[in-house]
């Protein structure tokens, strides 16, 4: 594809020469790498960890945009601002990203690697084989390479901020949760992980309150962990050279809304497969399209995303209700996707399907060691969060309930027939939720698939242990805390 093949008339910056793979490109300033790298055409940025399956930017896995930039591995695309010169290429491949021999892990029988084959009695730990053996699964696996002799990462100091009330979220529930605490003359913080309050709400063209001027705002700024009986939260910006935050606040209120979780069908781990929040920030914010030809999905927002998608440039081809989701197709990338019939496209968008993101209340009451059991929470929920989730549907086993570590509903259902229904254990066993998701969405998945197959409420069940963090920091924003959180004695 050309260069700018996604780019939206509209759009506005400063070009700025990049590079992916060794192949020169352009972008704008004010693009993430991964939305310059979508606006010209290229879609797989990172492989799954087992079967070498193409992963991109998605919304839903962390894993997609995960790649190499100026010599530091596992940069979130995502989160990283374009620069001029940034040299940029795929990880977890060999000998080259152009002839890449570990795509052939694709060709190898599913039940070949799932989880527990790297721990073979063939090979007793402790010798020198078992080194070798360990080092060949490390590069199967796709371990990306340590950061080069030549990268330079400082360290940012870390600040600690103290607050009445932590309103967690900016959408319009907790604009309107923080603006009534300031109203009771109460120091309030706003801390969310977008560029501004209201975000997914004004992509979508809904009106936003405004916010108190006395409302105390961080933007671009992710709450990552709670700590000491929920007292202490510790956050990062998604901007790595920024220092890492410690909060303490008498009252917490949760606005975080709903987490995307992506339906249980198969397909929905393929580069051009992306959530509302997504499609609509890359097409109203970078002017970029998901793709050429788009597809939208939903359980009732779907005939509303699409005329906004349309109203803002987007090319959509089929508008359906995500229930008749089969099947989305393709190899490399989306393809088509399957109702009753075939429809061709090249990027879908799902919305509607969502859970509330409780590591926050998970973390702020858990107790236990190898097990963490949770407990109360004081954090307090609103607006969506505090909606009850609905169950994912399961109609076979043909789907990736954790693409970064290829699990499949199959490989579970192997599991269940053997007895083994605890989640934790589960989790154990396959990696399901190990990877750099923390767990999110792929536990929902994995919890909603266990209890279609065993025929309980999803509620019966609990998640595996959703410790801390909950999103990624770099080691240098966790080195920058080391003068502001006080270790316990």
């Amino acid at each position: 594809m050309s260069a700018g093949v996604l780019r939206l008339p509209g759009a506005t910056g400063q070009a700025l020469s990049f590079s992916w793979n060794g192949r020169k490109l352009t972008g704008l300033e004010g693009d993430s790498v991964a939305e310059a790298l979508l606006a010209n055409g290229i879609r797989g940025l990172a492989f799954t960890r087992k079967a070498h399956r193409p992963m991109g930017l998605s919304g839903f896995y962390t894993t997609g945009v995960l790649a190499r930039v100026d010599g530091v591995p596992n940069v979130r695309l995502d989160q990283c601002r374009l620069r001029e010169g940034m040299q940029v290429s795929t990880q977890n491949c060999w000998p080259q990203p152009g002839f890449d021999l570990l795509r052939l892990a694709r060709l190898v029988p599913a039940a070949w690697i799932q989880g527990g084959f790297e721990h073979t009695n063939l090979v007793p730990s402790g010798g020198r084989l078992f080194q070798r053996w360990e080092a060949l699964l490390a590069f199967l696996a796709g371990v990306a390479e340590p950061a080069s002799s030549r990268a330079q990462v400082a360290v940012p100091e870390g600040r600690r901020l103290f607050a009445e009330v932590l309103v967690i979220g900016a959408g319009p529930a907790g604009c309107a949760a923080a603006n009534a605490v300031a109203a009771q003359g109460r120091h309030v913080l706003l801390v969310s992980r977008g560029k501004a309050a209201g975000g997914l709400a004004r992509h979508a063209g809904v009106d936003v309150p405004g916010l108190d001027p006395r409302v105390e705002c961080l933007f671009g700024v992710d709450v990552f962990g709670a700590y000491r009986e929920g007292q202490l939260l510790l956050a990062a910006p998604l901007d790595g050279s920024d220092g890492a935050l410690a909060l303490e606040a008498g009252e917490v209120i949760l606005a975080t809304g709903r987490r995307p979780v992506p339906p249980l069908v198969p397909g929905t781990w393929l580069p051009g497969v992306m959530d509302a929040r997504t499609a609509l920030a890359l097409a109203a914010d970078r002017r970029i399209a998901p793709g050429a030809s788009v597809a939208v999905l939903g359980t009732g927002e779907q005939d509303a995303l699409a005329q906004r998608l349309r109203a803002l440039g987007v090319n959509v081809v089929r508008v359906a209700p995500l229930e008749r989701l089969q099947r989305i197709s393709g190899f490399n990338c989306v393809r088509g996707i399957e109702l009753e019939g075939k429809c061709a496209c090249d990027a879908v968008v799902l919305a509607g399907t969502g859970a509330f993101d409780d590591s926050l209340s998970f973390q702020g009451s858990a107790q236990g060691r190898l097990q963490l059991v949770g407990g109360f929470s004081a954090y307090r929920r609103v607006g969506a969060a505090a909606d009850a989730d609905a169950a994912l549907p399961v109609r076979h086993s043909a789907v990736l309930l954790c693409p970064c570590f290829d699990v499949s509903g199959a490989e579970v259902d192997r599991l269940l027939e053997q007895g083994v229904q605890d989640l934790e254990v589960i989790k154990r066993l396959t990696s399901c939720g190990m990877g750099p998701c923390q767990g999110q969405p792929c536990w929902h998945s994995l919890r909603d698939y266990v209890a279609a197959r065993l025929g309980v409420p999803p509620a019966s069940l609990n998640k595996p242990t959703l410790r801390p963090p909950r999103r990624a920091l770099t080691v240098a924003q966790a080195a920058g805390l080391a003068d502001v959180v006080e270790p316990l004695q």
